[in-house]
């Protein structure tokens, strides 16, 4: 490092003009030239160290660019000594499809049962769980995840009014995933979120085959029926809660319609108020409980197709009913009354099913099992299965013995006449 002091650097000069000042052997003009030298000299030389550093910086970039090149090999060649990692992509496609979560679907014995919580939605999108956790595993996941349509088909969508904007656009890029296959949502719906779920559905309308629309029990829903408006794919359809919308739902219950589910919901009297044989002609499926037996025989008329019935009864009495007689109905599951008086001996001795199958029954009084004999056997139906569970009043084991006689009997009718 030069030394930098000169004369002109005294701390107490002569209290004279400085500009007269010229120290003999020192001009001025020649200090700042050789100062101006020195400031070059400097500067080259830090250019220099800069330049240095930088091509170190780089030559430091590109080695940690090859030493992460290398740590990738080493882990793909890793993977490589696993067989996980060498199966092909359409084992791990199917692999993918049995992580999704399960889906929860009603044990038909369950359903003869009192009391028995049956969830109807699909569990919301999870980072925890697939196929979103399938997208974070590593490159390859991702791709095959993504490409695997079929895990993208069922979404659970909640409505809330905290950060719409960014769940929507969530929501959105995983049914585009999709592309075009058929969709399985479940609407968790409250008030003032009609509109904006039907925005969201907007671009997938000829997608959604299966909808489940479940309100709180809360007040003022705007204008629930917008949430079936144009779905000219929708085979199948869940309402739950919220009994005074209910009734908005039937103008616009779209004719592609054949399951229809009103899990929790009771009907009464006023049914036939609200009902027409035109809106329920289609359905083949239904899961609907009723207080009386003349809502039941009711929903029977309106749907001549139906095949398959999940139906409960509370009617506190029996009543005097004409027989009748469906000649669609294969599978039925049956709730008895809650009351004292069982309505199922009513129901048993007026009502013939001439192609009944699948018969699952549950009542909470003593079972009807005469009336119930005389059901069966009456019309000869070809029942395959027969599971009937009581509460108070067991059944013997003479009276089990007879309705396993009547289900073999049906089963050796059945082969004789194939």
């Amino acid at each position: 490092m030069p030394d930098l002091g000169t004369c002109y650097s005294q701390p107490k000069l002569p209290s004279t003009n400085y500009f007269a000042i010229e120290v003999e052997g020192q001009s001025i003009s020649d200090i700042v030239a050789e100062r101006q030298q020195q400031l070059a000299a400097i500067t080259a030389e830090i250019s220099s160290i800069q330049a240095v550093r930088s091509s170190i910086k780089n030559l430091e970039w590109q080695l940690v660019r090859q030493k992460n090149r290398i740590i990738r090999s080493i882990n793909l060649h890793n993977r490589l000594r696993s067989a996980l990692w060498r199966l092909p992509t359409e084992i791990i496609s199917h692999i993918f499809q049995l992580c999704l979560p399960d889906v929860p679907s009603p044990n038909v014995f369950q359903l003869c049962l009192p009391d028995v919580s049956r969830p109807h939605i699909l569990q919301p999108p999870s980072q925890l769980t697939a196929p979103m956790l399938l997208t974070e595993i590593c490159q390859r996941w991702r791709e095959v995840a993504v490409g695997v349509l079929t895990l993208w088909r069922r979404l659970s969508v909640t409505v809330n009014d905290h950060h719409w904007q960014r769940a929507a656009f969530c929501y959105d890029t995983f049914l585009k995933r999709s592309q075009g296959l058929p969709l399985s949502l479940t609407l968790q719906c409250s008030r003032n979120h009609s509109t904006k779920l039907q925005s969201l559905l907007l671009p997938y309308i000829n997608q959604i085959s299966s909808l489940s629309i479940n309100f709180p029990w809360v007040q003022g829903v705007d204008q629930p029926e917008l949430l079936l408006k144009d779905l000219p794919a929708l085979q199948e359809l869940t309402i739950g809660h919220n009994n005074e919308d209910i009734s908005r739902f039937f103008s616009r219950l779209p004719s592609t319609v054949r399951r229809l589910s009103f899990p929790g919901t009771w009907f009464g009297p006023m049914l036939p108020s609200y009902l027409t044989s035109v809106q329920w002609a289609h359905l083949t499926n239904i899961e609907f409980y009723v207080d009386e037996q003349n809502t039941l025989f009711r929903l029977l008329r309106l749907c001549p197709n139906l095949s398959s019935l999940t139906t409960a009864m509370v009617s506190h009495e029996s009543q005097a009913l004409r027989p009748f007689t469906h000649t669609k109905l294969q599978f039925l599951i049956f709730r008895g009354s809650v009351a004292f008086n069982n309505p199922l001996s009513g129901v048993f001795s007026t009502l013939s099913l001439p192609n009944l199958r699948r018969f699952y029954g549950w009542s909470s009084s003593t079972w009807p099992h005469e009336e119930f004999k005389e059901f069966l056997t009456r019309p000869k139906c070809p029942l395959e299965k027969l599971f009937v569970s009581t509460g108070s009043g067991i059944m013997t084991a003479e009276q089990r013995a007879e309705c396993a006689a009547i289900v073999r009997s049906s089963r050796v009718s059945r082969s004789q006449a194939s």
